[in-house]
């Protein structure tokens, strides 16, 4: 059985532009967020965030699943996801069709973030929480921790934390996947519920800390102050486990 390579997260954390450097490697099939086609446009949909996208019977779990995994047999695949998505069906026999990593952000970052584009966003739409339930459940079904990185490693150590990523995973490391073409944006698949969040990545060339823009602070608002206690214990649990960086 041929492994799906897969990076777990949440929202506003850095994944897209990881997902570009592995567009930018060429060695795999990368895909974007296919489980948002379950949890956002099936018929078995979770959320109303895009109630009025077309509901599509092929975007129901198993067939999505199995798609994903028939693809896998054809040559390496790579996605990013959100575990939001789908901690709820992560049994064994789903498990062992990924070669699991996980990439987490500091609340105070990717909130302000999320809300600048969901103002309205819930609790239950940060994925922490849930992010953290997959990864405890990938950890007992492996019998090991598996790998996890930092978006800040990510953009202040990118040449070390891909590397390390990559020795991790026992990929090959390509240190020119570390600047990529603009161009690759245009192949992004925008979903409908995700709004005009990857605009900026049409000038991203590399890992790098972005502009905080003039976003809410935690500290002026009183919905993410509440989220962002909710959503710390969670991010600090995983970043016991993240990869060390020299």
């Amino acid at each position: 059985m041929k492994k799906i390579l897969v990076l777990w997260t949440t929202f506003r954390s850095t994944s897209t532009a990881f997902k570009m450097m592995m567009q930018a490697r060429g060695d795999f099939i990368v895909l974007h967020e296919p489980f948002s086609l379950y949890y956002y446009g099936s018929e078995e949909r979770k959320s109303d965030r895009c109630a009025k996208a077309e509901i599509n019977p092929a975007y129901n779990f198993q067939p999505l699943f199995q798609d994903l995994i028939n693809k896998a047999q054809s040559q390496p695949v790579f996605i990013k996801d959100m575990a939001l998505y789908i901690y709820d069906r992560a049994d064994e026999a789903f498990l062992s069709h990924f070669n699991h990593t996980f990439l987490i952000r500091h609340p105070a970052k990717s909130l302000p973030s999320l809300f600048a584009g969901w103002p309205d966003f819930h609790l239950s739409e940060t994925g922490y929480a849930e992010l953290y339930q997959l990864f405890e459940v990938t950890k007992a079904f492996l019998g090991q921790v598996p790998p996890v990185i930092d978006s800040d490693d990510l953009v202040q150590k990118p040449e070390a934390t891909i590397k390390a990523y990559c020795d991790t995973v026992g990929i090959p490391f390509m240190p020119q996947a570390l600047k990529w073409d603009p161009k690759i944006c245009s192949k992004i698949w925008t979903l409908p519920w995700e709004g005009d969040w990857h605009t900026y990545l049409q000038s991203s060339r590399e890992f790098k800390e972005r502009d905080r823009k003039n976003y809410v602070s935690v500290e002026n608002n009183e919905h993410l102050k509440q989220t962002y206690d909710y959503c710390l214990p969670y991010y600090q649990r995983l970043y016991e486990h993240r990869l060390r960086i020299e």
